[in-house]
């Protein structure tokens, strides 16, 4: 089986909501309210300096359009501020583990 480095955002300990237990996971996905706390259903991001650019460019768009008080919920800033990236790896039918 081919395996392959990734990345996933796992959501930080002080942004959990108080009945949160265990890792919870960024899910970009409208099912979901945007976190899960199983690994399989997590966003798989298979190069991080690209994903990061990408939330940076968006912040920098949402806020030269609307100002800097802009609400960018998934731009680098708050999705830094709430979640880290943490590896993986990936195997052939999309199984991920730490």
């Amino acid at each position: 089986m081919a395996v392959k480095d990734a990345w996933v955002l796992r959501l930080k300990e002080e942004s959990k909501e108080i009945e949160m237990i265990g890792d919870h996971y960024f899910r970009d996905d409208d099912e979901c309210d945007f976190v899960t706390d199983d690994l399989q259903e997590a966003t798989i991001y298979y190069d991080k300096d690209y994903t990061i650019e990408g939330l940076k460019k968006y912040e920098s768009i949402m806020i030269r359009n609307y100002g800097k008080d802009a609400i960018v919920n998934f731009g680098y800033t708050n999705m830094m501020e709430n979640f880290e990236f943490v590896e993986v790896t990936v195997g052939e039918q999309g199984d991920s583990s730490i």
